[in-house]
């Protein structure tokens, strides 16, 4: 851990003059994590992947020096007041990292919703030859088909911090939360107005309130109940997110995101070039950790572009594109087949306890335009009851007001005010057509773009004026108060879950007999049979273990998510159920089928919990391979194939 911090330190030191000279010292940390991730990205495509992280830590480290050279006289006019900055962030860094870490004392193990998955490819990025990165979860693919680059992120530091994945995952989870806060401090210590931000940003949803007014305690504070509000979709809020601990794209997109933002107001306020070309570039960055958050962000530089009449910044959206330019084009969307339109809805009440921050711009609009409100409302309902488009009395009269007030006086809250609101109403008339259908049709839809407009309504947040600004913050100070139940009840809860202490992922392996197993796999490279599931789509269980806990490819696990990835892939159904039998008959055929190994280039047998629980296995037949592990309740085989 101490290592880890000092590799995130460093990174943070070499950036320093850049993100002084465009004024975002705040930010160093976040940005030198992308410079390394890019450049390391960039030399993968020639070599495999710990090598290429030395390397790119390498160019870093001199690109860095470099900088220092060339902003030295700048920094050392100001050396005291930068030095005294930067350290006070670093330790504000550590403190919040240090939180998250005593959280996950109680709560770190890699198992449940995405963690097995999540791990599977972090892990497996470490031992990657190449870009895309190896599938972990289908032998002799690869991960082109999935955003990748914020696993990348943390597989970069796991290298250089000389980490385990089973301890350097929940390392991950600590930074990105760390990121977030540190960012969000810096911006504050910048705008003063702006400390709602933090208690907006991490407050819950409108549902624990509801389930203590019924008095259902048990489900209060339960992470499904709280983010499945609108019938057929997930309704994720950043703070469920980081308490859940799935290191899944939507969360490491979280201090990407508020990096955007903060850089945003920095550019409205000082209108710098290199701020805004900074700007483009993290908008592609993003695209590459969590494609769903490019075309929101994208939306915002444009509108905000556009309403501050700096039309020169249109000339830097290609930086948001050509130095991705080799990620589009290995990009494999065989996931998403368009654009659907929504068949069903959210109902207002439902919508207003999954999403209750849109009680503020709400609120807002009525305080400041009573009128243009009452009117908008009053057309609004009768065309949203014809159109069974509830949400509509609830967005277009807010969106009325708030582009009246962006006509009017140019505010950038505005612009993600609108944005947020925009967003809220688009996915209740399109979503993104993929592997889900019928009721769930846009359950990915609504999943990736809350957290968006979550966020940006925490940042866009903006008082009414002199004459309601009381009434504003008295109502703004009660809905906090009420929000925050979520995660107040969340962390008294906690020794409830049990002190585990220790930050090991996989330490509860050791229930199934296979933590010592599954370590000493991790030392090794290639491809793995094990236990895929009980059919071949299954995921979200213990099934793909051997696979996400080391690094090895396997034939066929959590092929739930294969199908889901690969959607729209000619074959892939078949391409599952040949894999899943093959495997079958690897584990039950009466003698060892070499052709099936040599086909997969299986590397390795594994024999542990499922496989004895779930196949008649006959040891008799792997007798001429190689026996390289045995301790009681796991067996793993070795296949050397003769030169022959």
């Amino acid at each position: 851990m101490v290592l880890w911090l000092v590799v995130l330190c460093i990174l943070s030191i070499l950036s320093l003059p850049l993100a002084n000279r465009i004024n975002i010292i705040g930010l160093s940390k976040i940005l030198g994590l992308i410079f390394v991730t890019y450049t390391v990205w960039l030399i993968n495509f020639f070599t495999d992947f710990k090598l290429a992280t030395v390397q790119g830590f390498l160019i870093t480290v001199t690109i860095g020096s470099f900088l220092w050279l060339i902003e030295g006289k700048r920094i050392v006019s100001k050396f005291r007041e930068i030095v005294i900055e930067f350290f006070k962030f670093e330790l504000i860094f550590i403190i919040f990292f240090l939180m998250y870490i005593t959280y996950e004392l109680y709560n770190p193990y890699i198992f449940g919703a995405e963690k097995i998955t999540d791990m599977a490819i972090l892990t497996s990025i470490t031992k990657s030859e190449g870009i895309p990165p190896y599938d972990p979860f289908l032998a002799n693919y690869r991960l082109d088909c999935y955003y990748y680059m914020g696993y990348l992120s943390y597989a970069v530091l796991t290298v250089l911090s000389l980490s385990s994945t089973h301890i350097s995952y929940n390392l991950a989870c600590a930074t990105v939360f760390a990121l977030t806060m540190t960012a969000i401090s810096w911006f504050i210590f910048q705008y003063r107005e702006k400390i709602y931000i933090p208690f907006l940003l991490l407050s819950g949803n409108l549902v624990t309130l509801k389930m203590l007014l019924i008095g259902n305690l048990n489900e209060a504070f339960n992470f499904w109940t709280v983010t499945r509000v609108i019938k057929g979709t997930i309704n994720e809020f950043p703070l469920a997110t980081l308490f859940f601990r799935d290191l899944h794209p939507h969360f490491m997109s979280i201090p990407l995101q508020v990096a955007f933002l903060i850089a945003l107001f920095l550019w409205v306020k000082e209108n710098r070039k290199s701020t805004a070309i900074f700007l483009t570039f993290i908008l592609g960055f993003m695209f590459t950790v969590n494609s769903w958050d490019f075309f929101t962000y994208a939306f915002i530089y444009i509108l905000t572009s556009l309403v501050y009449r700096r039309f020169y910044a249109l000339s830097f959206i290609p930086f948001s594109i050509i130095p991705f330019i080799p990620f589009h084009l290995s990009l494999n969307l065989s996931a998403v087949k368009g654009i659907g339109l929504v068949s069903y809805r959210s109902d207002v009440l439902s919508f207003i306890l999954a999403q209750p921050l849109v009680l503020i711009p709400l609120v807002y609009s009525i305080l400041e335009e009573k009128k243009l409100f009452a009117i908008s409302l009053g057309i609004t309902i009768p065309i949203a009851y014809f159109l069974n488009f509830p949400v509509l009395a609830i967005t277009i009269p807010s969106l009325v007001v708030l582009s009246n007030k962006l006509y009017n006086d140019r505010k950038v809250e505005y612009c993600l005010l609108i944005s947020a609101l925009l967003i809220l109403t688009a996915v209740e008339i399109f979503y993104v057509d993929d592997a889900y259908s019928n009721e769930i049709e846009r359950l990915n839809t609504v999943f990736k773009t809350y957290i968006q407009a979550w966020i940006l309504l925490s940042f866009g947040f903006i008082f009414s004026s002199y004459s309601y600004e009381k009434i504003h913050k008295l109502f703004t100070i009660i809905l906090i108060a009420i929000l925050w139940i979520y995660p107040i009840g969340c962390l008294i809860g906690l020794p409830t879950i049990g002190y585990k202490g220790t930050l090991d992922g996989i330490e509860f392996t050791k229930s199934y007999g296979e933590y010592n197993s599954l370590k000493f796999l991790s030392n090794f490279e290639g491809v793995v049979v094990e236990y895929p599931g009980k059919s071949p789509y299954e995921s979200y269980t213990y099934a793909g273990r051997v696979s996400a806990y080391t690094g090895l490819r396997s034939v066929l696990s959590n092929g739930g998510h294969e199908y889901f990835w690969r959607f729209f892939e000619r074959n892939i159904a078949e391409v599952l159920n040949e894999r899943y039998n093959d495997v079958r008959s690897i584990y039950e055929s009466e003698s060892l089928n070499y052709n099936l190994l040599k086909k997969y280039n299986v590397t390795y047998i594994y024999i542990g919990y499922l496989e004895k629980r779930n196949y008649n296995v006959s040891y008799e037949k792997f007798s001429n391979l190689k026996k390289i592990y045995d301790d009681g309740n796991v067996v793993i085989y070795k296949v050397i194939y003769s030169s022959s």
